[in-house]
Parts: C-alpha cells; sequence; structure tokens
C-alpha cells in the first residue's frame, strides 16, 4: 500500500454490500452521519448489542440485536441479494417543557 493512501478496513463494504451501503446512506439522511457513525463505533466496532446489524447474502457485520423477533426477521432474508440495517433509533427529544 502506498504510504499516502489511507487504510479503510471497511472499504470493502459498498462493493460486497450494495444493498446495506444504500440503507445507511438512507439512514444517515434520516438521522445524520454522527449518528450513524456512533452506531456503527458501538455495533461493529466495540461490539455492543443493540447498536448496528447489517446483513447481506452470506456476510453480516455488527452485533446482534437481544431482540429474538428482531434477529429472526434480519436471519429471513429471502434472496441473497436483499439486505438489512437495523440500528438505534435516537433517542427523541421532547421540545415540551
Amino acid at each position: 500500500m502506498d504510504k499516502g493512501q489511507s487504510r479503510n478496513r471497511w472499504g470493502w463494504l459498498p462493493l460486497e454490500m450494495p444493498g446495506v451501503a444504500r440503507l445507511m446512506k438512507d439512514k444517515r439522511a434520516k438521522y445524520g452521519d454522527a449518528w450513524v457513525s456512533e452506531c456503527w463505533r458501538r455495533g461493529v466496532l466495540a461490539a455492543e448489542p443493540g447498536w448496528f446489524f447489517a446483513g447481506e447474502g452470506g456476510l453480516m457485520v455488527g452485533t446482534l440485536f437481544d431482540d429474538p423477533e428482531l434477529m429472526a426477521f434480519a436471519q429471513a432474508r429471502v434472496t441473497r441479494t436483499q439486505a438489512v440495517l437495523i440500528l438505534r433509533e435516537p433517542e427523541a427529544t421532547s421540545g415540551a417543557h
């Protein structure tokens, strides 16, 4: 690898899991880059349950959630190209005083 090149251990994901990459893009638009990055950091890098889980075909990244029904859904992909992305929803902030 060139010294000037940045190493990205996860650079393969958009090519190998394009459906998950699209779902992540949608979540970034909905919740913001910082939130999705936090979910990734905690669920993938720190392996904390309940933050981030994704699968497409035979590939999976993240940590399983502690919800059997949610995980059964995630594992019941019908086709090998179907993608699933589950990440923690941001806590709602109340505008009421």
